[in-house]
């Protein structure tokens, strides 16, 4: 054999196939971009018609609100005056107006819905399912197709938008008093509601010819910070404390408790000064502030209550002092409010006859001799 290298042919790199597989992805990714592309119209398309369908729906929500509760409320009303509750007679009127405007009114305005906007609800539907298909036909490949159909998609979710803001602008408007004389009354409802059920609890007595005015949860922010109701009236501020007391253990588990209520506060309203808001600790935050007047002996209260609570009740108290809630108990019972006389009698003792010098506050239905000690009656 001979020394010499075997010489061999040298390798030849065939590029063809390769670049042929460049190319196919090429391709595909293309036809990728354009489905995500076609996707992404599609859901924005869709998004745009889930607000039409969205705006639609909140009128029937609102047509149908106000007619459960103008179902509701004369009950809810006259269950409350049945039960005590005589203040706030603009509740009766007012529902008594928002009933008849709603018999004159509520038909055309369903009617207007049933052929105006629910057609409008159906055919927002129908384009939600040729949304559907044309997602379906992305998936297949099929993305001329749903390129050529997307143009007069567009259009009928425009036409749609447009047609529907119209629509559901008009009915809103012919719905905007009802829903703000509903709301309006459900606030002032829940209110004497929340009244009478904590009257009903409450264990103190009540005076003659006394009316509830305001109840609701609080917590005394003086002594030992009970929690409990918070009472006015037209004759008195009162707070009740409430909690519980174990009476029966077992195994250190409490099994029997009973509900124990404190009488903290009992003032005729009138040796109040003020009633004004105010942050009543660190925790707590908003509350109240009871100051009442320098000759009373009395030192000024914080309540811990609801922010949302405090101008309610400095409403209500401003209420009761300008004498509006006895001129409505009056006018409720029948009965004419006496104004008083300009130049008051001087109150005498009815056992020793010296004179009561001292100021009496509204509210107050007796006062004690400074002489003998007897108690005299108010009038």
């Amino acid at each position: 054999m001979s020394d010499r290298p075997i010489r061999r042919p040298p390798v030849r790199i065939c590029r063809v196939k390769h670049t042929s597989n460049v190319q196919r992805r090429r391709v595909k990714s293309a036809a990728e971009k354009e489905r995500d592309q076609l996707s992404s119209r599609l859901r924005s398309i869709e998004m745009e018609l889930f607000s039409t369908l969205s705006s639609l729906s909140h009128v029937k929500s609102d047509i149908n609100y106000i007619e459960g509760a103008m179902a509701t409320v004369p009950s809810r009303l006259q269950k409350v005056r049945n039960q005590g509750y005589e203040i706030m007679s603009y509740l009766d009127e007012n529902q008594e107006i928002l009933t008849r405007k709603w018999d004159e009114n509520g038909q055309q305005i369903k009617d207007d819905y049933l052929y105006n906007i629910q057609p409008l609800r159906e055919e927002a539907r129908r384009l939600q399912s040729e949304i559907r298909g044309l997602k379906s036909r992305i998936e297949r490949g099929d993305s001329s197709w749903v390129r050529r159909s997307l143009s007069t998609l567009v259009s009928d979710v425009s036409s749609l938008r447009g047609q529907t803001s119209n629509e559901a602008n008009r009915t809103a408007s012919s719905l905007k008093e009802f829903k703000s004389g509903i709301s309006a009354l459900d606030r002032d409802l829940k209110g004497a509601e929340k009244t009478i059920q904590l009257v009903s609890q409450a264990s103190f007595p009540w005076k003659e010819g006394e009316s509830p005015i305001l109840a609701l949860n609080a917590k005394i922010m003086t002594g030992e910070k009970s929690e409990g109701g918070f009472f006015l009236t037209n004759q008195r501020i009162l707070f009740e404390g409430v909690k519980e007391e174990v009476t029966e253990r077992k195994f250190f588990i409490a099994t029997k408790k009973k509900t124990v209520r404190t009488l903290l506060l009992d003032q005729p309203i009138g040796i109040v000064k003020e009633i004004s808001g105010g942050t009543v600790s660190f925790w707590a935050g908003a509350g109240i502030y009871v100051r009442f007047k320098p000759d009373s002996g009395l030192e000024e209260i914080p309540f811990d209550v609801k922010s949302e609570e405090v101008d309610l009740i400095k409403k209500h108290y401003n209420f009761i002092v300008t004498g509006e809630a006895d001129l409505e108990i009056a006018k409720v019972r029948g009965k004419e409010k006496k104004e008083a006389p300009s130049k008051p009698k001087v109150l005498r003792c009815p056992t020793c006859d010296a004179p009561y010098t001292r100021e009496i506050y509204r509210g107050q239905t007796s006062v004690q001799c400074d002489y003998c000690g007897s108690v005299i009656p108010l009038g």
